[in-house]
C-alpha cells in the first residue's frame, strides 16, 4: 500500500514539474474519432438492432445497402422531424420576430404561420380579419387578400373542430349583433368551397351543438336564425328565397331542428329587403315564396302576400292590397310594427291607384289610412323644447302628411 502511494505522490509531483503539452490538431482529429467510433460501438452493441435474415436473392447491385446503425437512425428520425408539414414554413428571422409588426406587414401571412405553428385560436382570426380590413393596401389587392383568408379562417375552423365550441358561435352572433367573424360570411358565401361548411354549421345536430358548447337550445337557435339571415342577406334575390325555401322544406320535414320562429325571422327579413330594394329574381320561385307565407304567417299572411304581389317583379299589382284593406277588422289588436306595415301598404295602393287613373279607389284607401292610423302619418303638435330631440320623426310625419294632401282631391 506504501509503495502505491508513494508512486501516485511521485506521479503527481512529476505531472505539476512537467505538465502534458497540447495535442496536436491532427492529435486532436485522431482522438476525436476514436471517441465517436467508441460510442457509436457502444450503441449498437448495447442496442442491437434485430435484422431479421431472409433467403439469398440474386441481385445484380454490387454493393449492398450497409446493415443499419444507430447512427442511421438518428439521421432517419432527424429527417422525419424535418419534413413535418408542420415545420415547411421559413423561419421567422430574429429582427422580424415581433408579432404586432408582422401582423400589420401582412395580416395573411401571419395567421398562416399561427396556424402551422398550433397557435392559432378565433381571438387571432378576428385580429388578423379586422387588421387587413383596415390595411391601407389598393382595394383590389385587399378584397383578393380578404377572399384567401376568409378561406383560411373557414377551413381553420373546420379542421380544428373549433366549429364546435361557444367562442365560435359568439364570434359570428354573441346575441342579436353581428360578432366580428360575421363579416366573413358574405366571402364564405361566394366560395363553392366554404359555402358547405355554412349550411353544416347551421345543420350541426341541435343535441350536439348544446353538449359542445354548454348552450342551452334558446341560444343555439338564436345563433342558427341569425347565421341564416346572414347568408341570405350576403346572396342575390333569387338565392336568398331558394335558401328559404329551402330551410322551409327542412322545416315541413322536421329535419334539423329548424323551428317555426327561425322561418318567421328568415321570411320576415327578406319581406323587408323587397320593400328596400326592386327584386331581382324569376316570377316563379317569387309566386312560390308568395305562396308559401301561409305556411309561415297565420292571421298576417294576407297583408304580406299583398305587400309581395305589389313588389312583384314582372306583374305588381295593387288589388290584393286594396282588398285587405276594404276588409279590414278595426276590432282586431295590432303591434306597433304591424300598424307601420299597413300604412306602408296603404300608401303604395293609393300611389299605384293613381297611377292607373283609379282615383276612388285611391280615396277610399287614404281615407282608411287617416281614419285608423292618424297618429301615424298626421303631424302633431309638440313642445317647443322636444322638438329638436325628435326632429327626424317630425319631418318623417310632415313628409307623409304631405303626401296625403297632395293625393287627396281637392
Amino acid at each position: 500500500m506504501e509503495s502505491a502511494a508513494g508512486r501516485r505522490a511521485i506521479s503527481t509531483l512529476a505531472a505539476k514539474l512537467h505538465p502534458p503539452t497540447p495535442l496536436t490538431h491532427r492529435e486532436s482529429t485522431k482522438l476525436l474519432n476514436l471517441l465517436t467510433t467508441s460510442f457509436r460501438n457502444h450503441l449498437d452493441r448495447e442496442h442491437p438492432v434485430n435484422i431479421r435474415k431472409g433467403p439469398f436473392q440474386h441481385g445484380r447491385e454490387s454493393n449492398p445497402r450497409p446493415p443499419p446503425s444507430s447512427s442511421t437512425f438518428a439521421h432517419d428520425h432527424i429527417d422525419s422531424i424535418l419534413s413535418n408539414p408542420l415545420l415547411s414554413t421559413k423561419p421567422i428571422p430574429k429582427h422580424e420576430s415581433n408579432s404586432a409588426i408582422r401582423l400589420l406587414e401582412d395580416p395573411v401571412n401571419w395567421f398562416t404561420n399561427e396556424v402551422a405553428i398550433g397557435a392559432a385560436d378565433i381571438q387571432k382570426a378576428t385580429l388578423c380579419s379586422q387588421t387587413l380590413s383596415r390595411s391601407p393596401i389598393a382595394e383590389s389587392s385587399k378584397e383578393r387578400a380578404s377572399r384567401h383568408l376568409a378561406t383560411l379562417i373557414a377551413e381553420w375552423l373546420s379542421s380544428s373542430e373549433m366549429d364546435k365550441s361557444s367562442q365560435f358561435m359568439d364570434s359570428l352572433f354573441p346575441g342579436t349583433k353581428r360578432g366580428p367573424l360575421a363579416a366573413l360570411i358574405p366571402s364564405w358565401m361566394q366560395d363553392e368551397k366554404t359555402r358547405p361548411l355554412l349550411w353544416r354549421w347551421l345543420m350541426r345536430p341541435l343535441a350536439k351543438r348544446m353538449r359542445e358548447t354548454g348552450s342551452s337550445a334558446k341560444r343555439i337557435m338564436a345563433f342558427r336564425t341569425q347565421l341564416l339571415k346572414r347568408m341570405a342577406a350576403s346572396s342575390t334575390c333569387h338565392e336568398s328565397l331558394t335558401i328559404f325555401l329551402k330551410v322551409l322544406e327542412m322545416h315541413k320535414a322536421k329535419k334539423h331542428d329548424i323551428d317555426l320562429e327561425t322561418i318567421q325571422a328568415l321570411g320576415s327579413s327578406l319581406v323587408s329587403r323587397i320593400e328596400r330594394e326592386p327584386p331581382s329574381c324569376s316570377a316563379g320561385i317569387y309566386e312560390t315564396f308568395i305562396n308559401s307565407s301561409s305556411s309561415w304567417l297565420t292571421s298576417w299572411c294576407k297583408p304580406v302576400e299583398a305587400m309581395l304581389w305589389m313588389h312583384h317583379p314582372t306583374s305588381p299589382t295593387p288589388y290584393p292590397g286594396l282588398d285587405v284593406i276594404k276588409n279590414f277588422d278595426s276590432n282586431i289588436h295590432l303591434s306597433a310594427s304591424r300598424r307601420k306595415f299597413l300604412v306602408r301598404l296603404s300608401l303604395g295602393v293609393a300611389q299605384r291607384l293613381l297611377d292607373q287613373d283609379k282615383s276612388a279607389e285611391a280615396q277610399i284607401v287614404l281615407e282608411f289610412t287617416q281614419k285608423h292610423f292618424a297618429d301615424l302619418v298626421l303631424p302633431k303638435t309638440m313642445p317647443t323644447q322636444q322638438i329638436p330631440a325628435r326632429r327626424t320623426k317630425q319631418e318623417k310625419e310632415v313628409l307623409s302628411s304631405k303626401l296625403l294632401d297632395r293625393l287627396l282631391p281637392t
